[in-house]
């Protein structure tokens, strides 16, 4: 195996386990092809040695005489008005950082027309690290690292967001649904938080088992009287930005004090693979089984409510070690059957993709019974 396989499995590996993301082949260095950031994430980049004298509108803000075509372009668009702090880590600091503030509509055409708004600058981005940008949701950000010519340094970029108001106050994703009333029935609370920082994430909470507590609700704090207690009923959570949730033998069994429980939801980070349980096909074939249309359909929920979110289907068989070809075959036939059933299903096919591995990404590696070769069959999907 040549070094450049070697180093491209290692960085396959990183995007695929890590929450980093390591772009080295990409042509960034252009407002046409710059990269979206996500926030609260880490960016490994590399100047990319371009040479020669840059002639884009970028020039009528540069503070060098003459500014370099090697730069780097990355756009970040605020879920919310807020601040922004960008970290960066770099082997020369031979660079200069430029964020401007600009339109959604025609993002590049800002540049040369000299309309972009430009909002910070500075020859050493360390000094970034003690600023704090204020930011407007609706708006787009572009982050312009222009560096020396033909060098090749690599640039190490945390990008770190947090929902603000203008006076520095910070915004919560909260709303309190009280659907109780004076009553000798207990209370029933359900709490939305985020897994990382334990703060509230307001998202659609459903029901569906109890007529007495079927129903959608949107909050991120729900409470209400229960008369009863609840057997076992389908609680499904859906919040933009955060993984869905669902729960099909939920139970509420109600104390003296009521019932209190707290769901952690878990945020979206580009490179984050996750599993879609009850998945089913045919036996050696592509075919998908009714008793999946459930699941496939949460997925398709998933999608609709984060709009921005692509996503990788990937498909795994159980197999011994023979018919490796065959395998990947099906594999990737049955992560097509689930991508056509979400096209069908209203999904743009832009925002969808379908791989296959075969059994060369065992869950076990020599499963032993039933449940372990059952773990090896299933299907994923990667956060892109």
């Amino acid at each position: 195996m040549t070094d450049l396989r070697i180093l491209f499995l290692f960085l396959m590996f990183l995007s695929l386990f890590f929450p980093t993301n390591v772009w080295s082949q990409k042509s960034y260095c252009s407002c046409e092809n710059g990269v979206s950031l996500t926030n609260n994430n880490v960016y490994h980049l590399s100047f990319q040695g371009k040479k020669g004298r840059d002639k884009s509108g970028l020039k009528n803000y540069a503070k060098e005489k003459e500014l370099s075509k090697n730069q780097i372009w990355l756009f970040f668009d605020p879920p919310s008005s807020g601040r922004i702090k960008l970290l960066f880590d770099s082997t020369d600091k031979a660079f200069t950082t430029y964020v401007f503030m600009q339109s959604l509509e025609d993002i590049c055409a800002d540049f040369n027309s000299h309309r972009a708004q430009l909002i910070y600058s500075e020859k050493n981005p360390k000094n970034i690290e003690k600023t704090q940008l204020y930011i407007e949701q609706g708006l787009r950000y572009a982050i312009v690292l222009a560096g020396k010519s033909k060098v090749k340094d690599s640039v190490s970029l945390n990008i770190l967001f947090s929902p603000q108001d203008i006076e520095g106050n910070e915004i919560v994703d909260s709303l309190m649904f009280d659907l109780t009333k004076p009553s000798k029935h207990k209370k029933y609370w359900l709490h939305i938080r985020n897994s990382v920082n334990h703060k509230p994430v307001k998202g659609t909470i459903s029901f569906d088992g109890s007529n007495e507590i079927d129903g959608a609700y949107v909050a991120s704090d729900l409470v209400m009287n229960l008369s009863r207690n609840i057997k076992i009923c389908e609680l499904n959570i859906d919040a933009e930005g955060y993984f869905s949730f669902d729960q099909e033998d939920y139970k509420i069994i109600l104390g003296d004090n009521g019932f209190r429980d707290t769901v952690y939801l878990k945020p979206l980070v580009r490179g984050m693979v996750a599993k879609i349980d009850e998945i089913y096909f045919a036996a050696g074939l592509p075919d998908i089984l009714e008793e999946s249309l459930p699941k496939l359909n949460r997925l398709r929920d998933f999608l609709l409510v984060n709009p921005t979110v692509n996503i990788e289907i990937q498909g795994h068989v159980n197999g011994d070690g023979t018919k490796k070809m065959k395998s990947k075959k099906l594999s990737k036939k049955r992560a097509k059957r689930i991508l056509f059933y979400l096209v069908d299903a209203g999904i743009s096919h832009d925002r969808l993709s379908a791989k296959g591995y075969g059994f060369t990404k065992p869950v076990f590696d020599s499963p032993q019974n039933e449940m372990e070769k059952e773990t090896n069959r299933r299907v994923e999907i990667l956060i892109k």
